[in-house]
């Protein structure tokens, strides 16, 4: 069985799934038409609290995290297949990986929920989710490139790729911050970072993909009788 239909719908399906929600939310009034990405009109969050949108958000999110769970376990077997050594960076990418999905089904579940804690709880889990999903990233970009200089598996151009993605998320991130702290109006424009961020991040899961599929990573499975 070959692994990069699972890096490939663990990218995908987030992008598929916000996009949808987005739409079918407009559609039904629940949040205005415009270009999230540039108008800032409303954030991830509201597209998925009312009906129909509420559910299937929920029907796909949560798979989402599932195939992220996954998927950051395979990655730490890929570097084990390629004979990388083993190390506690290395061993710690799927426990970043995991962390981030439990709380983004923590995130998903409570969308949608009235009062003060449960969006205290949404709050807590989308800022883990992307917090922790771009150390595992970050990380995992850190052994890649470790990887392939030594034994040049992949196109060099698949790692600037992702290490670009890490230092666009990361300068966003932090513009994100800056401006927080510094304009008084920074609501205004808060859900265009939160888009975008969300965009490349997932976006990350494409490139792992084309290593993987360079690399021809495969994975069996043995029964004995």
């Amino acid at each position: 069985m070959r692994p990069g239909i699972i890096a490939l719908s663990t990218g995908l399906l987030p992008i598929l799934a916000i996009h949808t929600v987005y739409l079918v939310a407009a559609m039904n009034e629940h949040v205005p038409w415009c270009i999230p990405y540039i108008d800032s009109c409303t954030s991830i969050s509201a597209t998925g609290r009312q009906n129909p949108e509420y559910f299937i958000f929920k029907a796909t999110m949560i798979p989402a995290a599932m195939l992220m769970m996954l998927f950051w376990y395979l990655c730490y077997q890929w570097l084990l297949t390629t004979g990388y050594r083993r190390s506690f960076g290395a061993r710690s990418i799927p426990f970043i990986g995991t962390v981030a999905a439990l709380f983004l089904i923590l995130y998903t579940t409570m969308l949608g929920a009235s009062g003060d804690l449960y969006q205290l709880e949404r709050r807590i889990g989308v800022i883990i989710y992307f917090t922790f999903t771009y150390l595992a990233q970050l990380l995992f970009t850190y052994h890649i490139g470790k990887l392939n200089s030594q034994q040049q598996l992949f196109s060099h151009r698949i790692y600037s790729f992702l290490f670009g993605l890490n230092t666009t998320v990361l300068s966003i991130g932090l513009l994100s911050l800056i401006l927080d702290l510094t304009m008084a109006d920074y609501d205004s424009i808060e859900a265009a970072f939160e888009w975008t961020l969300a965009l490349l991040i997932h976006i990350y899961f494409f490139g792992i993909y084309a290593a993987w599929r360079q690399t021809e990573f495969t994975i069996s499975f043995k029964v004995s009788v």
